[in-house]
């Protein structure tokens, strides 16, 4: 499966081969090394990925451009602050930040009507 990338977006890809990828050496690809140099193909292309271990092991280490190649833009606005974040979870509403905070939130508000019912109770039965 090919994976089409824009202008901008090959700058990125050519700095993370350059960077991260542990088979590209001086520009070229080690894994296709027969004894001559090959070019580092993910460095040449321009429009598409072609380099397997580059999409399995390189790219998901920069998130942003990874969720926008190979997830798409499914960005989703958090219900609390209006921040995007993304998520595969279609029941998610808020981002990771935000997240936490309402979860200590109704956790209290749920444990506080826990302790009303217990007084009521107590009341009722003496």
């Amino acid at each position: 499966m090919l994976i089409e990338i824009k202008a901008g977006q090959f700058r990125k890809v050519s700095r993370l081969v350059r960077r991260e990828c542990c088979n590209c050496m001086d520009g070229n690809c080690l894994l296709l090394d027969d004894g001559e140099t090959h070019t580092c193909v993910q460095l040449i292309t321009k429009y598409h990925i072609f380099c397997n271990h580059f999409k399995d092991a390189v790219l998901p280490l920069d998130k942003e451009l990874y969720r926008v190649l190979i997830c798409g833009n499914d960005y989703k606005r958090c219900q609390s602050c209006g921040s995007r974040f993304y998520s595969k979870a279609r029941n998610k509403r808020y981002c990771d930040k935000c997240a936490e905070r309402i979860k200590r939130q109704k956790a209290a508000e749920r444990k506080r009507r826990q302790r009303e019912r217990q007084k009521q109770l107590l009341y009722i039965n003496n």
